[in-house]
């Protein structure tokens, strides 16, 4: 077998590569983004997703300090007996053993939220070091090894999918393990002598992942461990209160995340369902007959989304909507309240397999009901594409809580309750059809209101008229928010109020429109309630057109509420505190303080050798390198947004979205690699300007070319989107692999690590700074942010970078002359 030499700057790409090299970095970069989404799916479980975001994006830091290390403790490569290989393959076997350690940390270190992140870190670390490495031992064959690192990646979103639905979170880590060491092995093939020496580490990481897995698959500890770490989340009050005597009874894995089913002792009329320990719904005990239910199921009439039901007259509840019906409770509602055609959307295919499976103990109500139909999707996506009217649309906490994006921010859930989706509900709603709600507080009720008049205002009417044709009653747990299409009549008012009149429900929360206004005389003496004292004062003086929405200043301890309206370019409808959520500042302003501080340190280090232009001659580059890594996370992530709502399925989206993005971008860099190195500067200019461009259009164009393809078959959509997005990864493919190879030819290879390290430190930094935008702005001004940074790199290589290029081969001209002048 021919062995790969180490090269220096100026060989042949062709005899710097070969296949183990390629396929050692398309195995390892599959096992890589593999890993960051199983981790996030793995610490979905474990922590909330404010937590969680921290933790991930702190991980990912790794990548970039790994690479800056190499560059700054000035690793080598040596040439002899392979010793590029032999360094490689110790990379890749720390990385295998610290993603084994880590795979267990993540189960017993979760009481230090930043000693978890530490050891998560360490195998993004030691990646880190092995792909700067890798550019750094052969930088002819840059473009090679980065179309491979990225086509890799691409693989990797999908198998990755594919473990998670068949094996769990766990043993997808431990399996990524097992990889892992094997690319270890691989390279110690291509070791000439002394491959005893490196062996070793690569064998320890197979056997302990194997043992890990039989173990694991044996008797799931791992499993179990991950329930006991964060006792705010729900299943931990289900499992660990004894008048419950909770216990999971069955649990099942997939991409979309961890579903347990819990069974109570105590109570055996209802289960729960958890998706990743939290966001629980009920499966109850019935009998099959809504006409006379089982007792469980009867009590259910005292939940506050069956009494709008209550109200309803026969010819308005022919058919039914219903957005997340979890463990069926909702539907349980319908059949009761006397909906004759329902239709449920459920976006988890694990709750309606679980749902289905127990149908013995649920009386069958997704099978054996021929009234019911249950669909897996997305709600908002699937109701967009229906030309179906309905009588009822209804909500009942459809929150998940729960991280969903590779970043770990959750997204999902929140495009449902937007100014764009309340339209989409009036459009899908009958004259006389209601939208009904079941939401977790009364901060919630008052930006259903401030999203559902804003958009009755964007269809003309106004906020007054807006207001009557919607209520709210208060509940001790659960209030409720019903909005219909047409105006609420002063009889419905009435009957209404009357109705509320009933224990579990807080008047002074409730809202009727029309109350008050001298519709309901002599109401006093038949409740013993004054009309007014019955509502809240702040609906009632929006409701009289004294106050606004924007007029309200609301606090929640020692909070500033945020009720604005919101729409899905910034669908962040939970929330609901003013300002960046959670550790999202903590996270912005570590990355951003990381990235400059390596940046500051690096300008300031004595180098050896010193760059061509001394210490400021690095200033561009790393002004380069960053606005790539910033640019093109806020793309991805804002692209990422728009087409899971075009696809529906957020598992489905994100593996067509990452994968198509990442070919397309393999491509680019394979293709790069072509070209000349006169021409570096000019075209890393063009393609600069090229996907500031395609940025731009896709800003303005794709809301609408959605609209227009929204009524088509999924393979056609999914066909679209990955032709869209492969096609701008075909052009944002270009300026990495094509910025280390100028590196490269202005005699700067030791700083290629450097630029890897910088790249990664600001796409860490650019992925939090998306989010960031889009909750301000929204996801079109991040997108846009994006394209300015590219533009802004089309003007550095137009001007900066070709007039440093002009100087570069001007004094290697004269240092010509001199020579041959001596």
């Amino acid at each position: 077998m021919k062995t790969l030499p180490a090269v220096s700057g100026e060989e042949n790409p062709e005899k710097g590569i070969n296949w183990i090299l390629l396929a050692g970095v398309f195995l390892l970069s599959a096992g890589l983004l593999a890993l960051e989404i199983a981790f996030t799916r793995l610490l979905s479980v474990v922590f909330s997703y404010h937590y969680l975001f921290l933790v991930v994006s702190l991980a990912m830091l790794g990548l970039g300090l790994g690479a800056v290390f190499v560059r700054f403790f000035n690793t080598r490569f040596p040439d002899a007996d392979g010793g590029s290989f032999r360094l490689l393959s110790i990379f890749a076997g720390l990385f295998s053993l610290s993603v084994i350690f880590a795979a267990v940390a993540a189960t017993f270190f979760t009481a230090n939220l930043f000693l978890l992140a530490f050891l998560l870190f360490i195998p993004f670390f030691f990646a880190g070091m092995f792909l700067a490495g890798v550019f750094r031992a052969y930088p002819p064959s840059i473009s090679k090894i980065y179309g491979a690192d990225l086509i890799g990646a691409a693989a990797g979103s999908v198998i990755v999918i594919l473990g998670l639905n068949a094996i769990g979170g766990p043993n997808t880590v431990l399996v990524i393990g097992i990889v892992l060491a094997f690319v270890s092995l691989l390279f110690v093939t291509g070791i000439r002598r002394n491959r005893v020496r490196v062996t070793w580490l690569p064998a320890l990481g197979v056997i302990a992942a194997v043992f890990l897995l039989w173990v694991n698959l044996a008797n799931p500890q791992l499993e179990r461990l991950m329930l006991e770490a964060d006792p705010t989340k729900e299943i931990h009050h289900a499992l660990n209160t004894p008048r419950l005597g909770g216990e999971v009874i069955d649990t099942r894995w997939s991409a979309f995340g961890r579903t347990d089913v819990v069974a109570f002792r105590n109570d055996p009329s209802k289960m729960s369902l958890y998706i990743d320990a939290t966001a629980g719904t009920p499966m109850y005990l019935f009998n099959g007959d809504p006409d006379n239910p089982s007792p469980g199921v009867q009590e259910l009439k005292t939940f506050p989304g069956y009494l709008p039901l209550q109200a309803l007259k026969d010819g308005e509840k022919d058919s039914a909507l219903i957005i997340g019906p979890g463990g069926g409770r909702d539907i349980l509602l319908a059949l009761m309240g006397g909906v004759r055609r329902i239709t449920a959307v459920e976006v988890n295919r694990d709750f309606v397999n679980v749902v289905r499976d127990y149908a013995a103990y649920n009386g069958g109500i997704y099978t054996d009901f021929d009234n019911v139909s249950v669909h897996v999707d997305e709600g908002r996506s699937f109701l967009r594409r229906q030309r179906e009217k309905y009588d009822i649309i209804m909500l009942s906490l459809p929150v998940t809580r729960t991280g969903r994006s590779l970043e770990g921010y959750a997204l999902t859930e929140n495009f449902l309750f937007t100014t764009d989706s309340i339209k989409d509900y009036l459009e899908h709603l009958t004259d006389e059809g209601r939208l009904i709600v079941v939401a977790h507080d009364i901060t919630e009720i008052f930006r259903l209101f401030s999203v559902s008049v804003t958009a009755l205002e964007q269809l003309g009417i106004d906020s007054q008229a807006a207001l009557g044709r919607m209520y709210a009653l208060g509940a001790d747990e659960y209030p409720l928010f019903v909005m219909k299409k047409s105006p609420l009549e002063p009889e419905e008012t009435v009957a209404l109020h009357r109705l509320i009149d009933q224990p579990g429900y807080n008047m002074r929360m409730s809202y009727i429109p029309s109350i008050g206004q001298g519709v309901s005389a002599g109401f006093e003496e038949e409740t013993g309630f004054d009309e007014n004292s019955m509502l809240n004062p702040i609906f009632t003086a929006i409701g009289d057109g004294n106050v606004s929405f924007n007029d309200l200043h609301l606090e929640h301890e020692g909070h500033h509420l945020d009720i604005s309206p919101v729409t899905d370019d910034s669908p962040f409808f939970y929330n609901l505190v003013k300002g960046l959520p959670g550790n999202m500042p903590l996270v912005l302003w570590v990355s951003a303080g990381v990235l400059l501080s390596i940046i500051l340190v690096s300008l300031r280090r004595k180098n050896r050798p010193a760059p061509p232009a001394g210490n400021s001659g690095m200033i561009i580059p790393a002004v380069f390198f960053s606005f790539l890594g910033i640019g093109f996370m806020l793309a991805e992530v804002s692209l990422f947004q728009r087409f899971t709502l075009f696809l529906g399925n957020p598992v489905l989206s994100m593996a067509v979205s990452l994968a198509s993005l990442l070919v397309g971008a393999g491509l680019g860099s394979l293709y790069s690699g072509r070209l000349s190195p006169e021409r570096l500067t000019r075209v890393i200019s063009i393609v600069s300007l090229t996907v500031t461009l395609v940025l731009v259009v896709y800003a303005f164009s794709l809301p609408p070319l959605f609209r227009l393809l929204l009524g088509l078959e999924l393979p056609i959509r999914l066909a679209a989107s990955a032709l869209l997005l492969a096609l701008l990864g075909f052009f944002m493919g270009f300026p990495f692999p094509m910025g280390l190879r100028w590196l490269k030819e202005t005699n700067r290879v030791d700083y290629i690590p450097w630029a890897w390290g910088i790249n990664g430190l600001a796409s860490v930094f650019g992925a939090v700074l998306a989010v960031a935008i889009a909750i301000g702005s929204g996801f079109t001004y991040a997108l846009l942010t994006g394209a300015g940074l590219y533009l802004l790199l089309f003007l550095i290589f137009l001007v900066s970078w070709r007039k440093s290029t002009t100087v570069t081969h001007n004094v290697a001209a004269s240092t010509t002359d001199t020579v041959a002048a001596g």
